[in-house]
């Protein structure tokens, strides 16, 4: 019995492949599927049949400890202008309605 498998559940099962989620059963079936339809396998980049994993990367903890003050600095940076951009246009919009008030206030008079 052939079971007929969509082009919409292969792209589906293709981001598992290429990160190395997919179970062996459903690599094998990609793989068998883009061997039978050589336009779908085209739009895919080469080495289908085996996944690109990121390798794991080891850190010392000084090093990670340096990575993630670094990314807190950051943040902060970030936090800080973010802060200083809302205070300025809050500080714009007082002084634009200060003087429209004034504006209103001396053509009444």
């Amino acid at each position: 019995m052939k079971v007929e498998v969509s082009r919409d559940v292969i792209l589906d099962l293709w981001s598992l492949v290429r990160a190395g989620e997919a179970s062996e059963d459903s690599r094998a079936l990609v793989d068998a599927v883009l061997r039978e339809d050589p336009a779908l396998a085209s739009g895919f980049p080469a080495g289908t049949g085996s996944p690109q994993v990121i390798p794991a990367v080891q850190l010392s903890p000084d090093a990670e400890r340096r990575l993630l003050d670094a990314a807190r600095g950051r943040a902060r940076t970030k936090l800080l202008l973010i802060g200083g951009a809302i205070a300025l246009a809050g500080f714009v919009a007082i002084l634009a309605l200060g003087g429209l008030i004034f504006l209103l206030m001396t053509r009444s008079l």
